[in-house]
């Protein structure tokens, strides 16, 4: 994406999270922020890094930011639609509509511009502010998280936010490729609580094809047997068992237990399935007479997938992770160790890149390549527009 400019408006999570996927795909992205206090997460913490939140760490790296009143700095706004190749925002209709961002094409034909919103504009609740806990609560992913006799349970990251970042980058992706061969640009409308609907993939389909309301399965999975967390001796690990000869490997070279792999209850995944009640006790049985390490190591050698249950920094510290971990050079903070993009080209990963921009950093700079001059840049900042 080098040489394609990105003008993010948008701000807290699947919004920015997407923006700094296009800048680690190359695109020079731009930040625009409000004056006083910039993006929300700007302030969400602790933890802090040197007065600097990580959470705003974590998903705006690669952008240049600049400081706007968008209800007084229209003509900035629309220099920088006119200049840009996509934009992101995740404004309400009416906010949309005050800022000059409710027609994006009529200032420039060849913009991809993404809409991020709560619910999507052709529903009822199009107008409705949208917050990750509540796409999760309301889309069906809450009622099916969590322990079978619990309460329903949110992920333990904002999972709704960053689907929909996701499904918002391949989205610009695909308008961008279809404007090479249409010369026009597209909206693009994306919101929390379709994307994470969309996202329960098989456990949508199996309620659409029975009529019958999905349930909890815990650390379990609904149609496979054993695929769970299982608790050993001294802690939890999790096992795969996705086919039936996994399941007489684990029960002969694991568990040297030939006689389950036989046993008639057992013998395939769908008599799993009807008998999980009967197998998964015996099964925490017998694993609870080892460490957990030693299960994940037989696992492994027979060929069944198998992990222990780590913890966030346990799992960044393996060099399975390593790759993924990168310093980034700071001129506030110093050096600090943060997550570069999982995915590789022909072997490589991007560098991950400059930091996140301090709030109005680069004004003066985006400005002047908008057009300005020094003294209309300094009208500006005394008329409190930047």
């Amino acid at each position: 994406m080098e040489g394609l400019l990105v003008a993010d408006f948008s701000r807290v999570l699947a919004g920015p999270l997407c923006a700094q996927m296009l800048g680690d795909s190359g695109a020079r992205v731009i930040k625009i922020e409000e004056r006083e206090h910039g993006d929300e997460t700007r302030r969400w913490g602790p933890p802090f890094i040197g007065g600097i939140s990580t959470y705003f760490l974590s998903i705006n790296r690669n952008k240049e930011s600049i400081t706007l009143n968008l209800r007084r700095g229209g003509d900035v706004v629309r220099k920088l639609i006119q200049r840009a190749d996509v934009v992101v925002d995740n404004f309400l209709p009416a906010q949309r509509a005050g800022f000059g961002l409710d027609n994006v094409q009529a200032i420039n034909e060849r913009a991809v511009h993404c809409r991020i919103s709560g619910f999507d504009s052709d529903t009822p609740e199009g107008a409705t502010p949208g917050y990750d806990l509540l796409a999760q609560a309301g889309s069906g992913l809450m009622a099916i998280t969590g322990d079978v006799d619990g309460d329903p349970m949110k992920a333990g990251v904002a999972l709704s936010d960053v689907l929909t970042a996701h499904y918002a980058y391949g989205a610009i992706m695909a308008a961008l490729l279809a404007r090479e061969r249409t010369h026009r640009g597209a909206v693009v409308e994306v919101s929390l609580f379709s994307s994470t609907v969309a996202s329960l993939v098989n456990i949508a389909q199996s309620a659409l094809a029975t009529d019958r309301e999905a349930k909890r399965f815990g650390n379990a999975h609904q149609s496979i047997v054993p695929y769970q967390l299982f608790h050993a001796s001294d802690r939890t690990f999790a096992i795969g068992v996705g086919t039936d000869r996994h399941f007489r490997l684990l029960c002969e070279r694991v568990l040297e237990r030939a006689d389950l792999a036989r046993d008639r209850r057992f013998a395939t995944n769908a008599a799993r399935v009807r008998n999980r009640t009967r197998l998964v006790p015996l099964l925490e049985s017998i694993f609870s007479s080892h460490p957990a390490r030693v299960w994940v190591d037989r696992a492994c050698e027979a060929g069944i997938p198998s992990s222990l249950v780590r913890g966030v920094l346990e799992a960044i510290d393996t060099p399975t992770a390593h790759p993924l971990i990168a310093t980034v050079d700071h001129p506030l903070i110093g050096r600090y160790d943060a997550l570069r993009t999982p995915v590789r080209t022909n072997g490589e990963r991007p560098p991950i890149g400059t930091p996140p921009p301090a709030l109005g950093e680069h004004t003066n700079h985006i400005l002047q390549d908008l057009g300005y001059s020094p003294r209309q840049i300094a009208r500006l900042r005394r008329e409190e527009i930047i």
